[in-house]
C-alpha cells in the first residue's frame, strides 16, 4: 500500500521478477476511478479541527494565520478542510493565483472582522 513512491518502487520489483500486489493509497484523494482514498477523511477533519483551533488563537490576538496543509498536486484537501474550517481564502495547485488578489481577498476578509465590510484596513 502506498502512493507514488511506493507503486514505482512496486514496479521495479514487479519488474525483476518478484510478485507485488499494488494498492494505491494517498489522502491527496487524487486517484481515479475512486469516489474517495484511504485516509483522505481524517486528513480533512484534522485540518478542519486544526482551523478551529487557530481561529480561536488568531480572533484572541486579532491575527490572521496562514495554514498549509497536505496535496503537493490535488487540493482536495484544502479544499474541504478550508471549507469545514471556515477559512477565509483557499488556494488550490489546480487553479492559478495572483497575490495580488489574495492579499485583496486577506483585506475584506480584515475588514469584515473589523465590522467594516465595505472600506479599507
Amino acid at each position: 500500500m502506498g502512493g507514488d513512491g511506493s507503486q514505482s518502487t512496486a514496479l521495479l520489483l514487479s519488474e525483476i521478477g518478484l510478485p507485488v500486489v499494488g494498492v494505491p493509497k494517498t489522502i491527496d484523494n487524487d486517484l481515479g476511478a475512486t469516489d474517495v482514498t484511504f485516509g483522505f477523511y481524517s486528513a480533512v477533519s484534522i485540518v478542519s479541527e486544526s482551523l478551529d483551533r487557530l481561529e480561536t488563537t488568531a480572533n484572541a490576538h486579532q491575527r490572521m494565520m496562514v495554514v498549509e496543509v497536505m496535496g503537493r498536486h490535488a487540493g482536495w484537501i484544502a479544499l474541504e478542510g478550508g471549507i469545514a474550517g471556515s477559512a477565509d481564502v483557499i488556494l488550490l495547485p489546480e487553479i492559478p493565483f495572483s497575490l495580488e488578489n489574495v492579499v485583496e481577498c486577506i483585506k475584506r476578509a480584515s475588514c469584515r472582522a473589523a465590522g467594516n465590510p465595505g472600506g479599507g484596513i
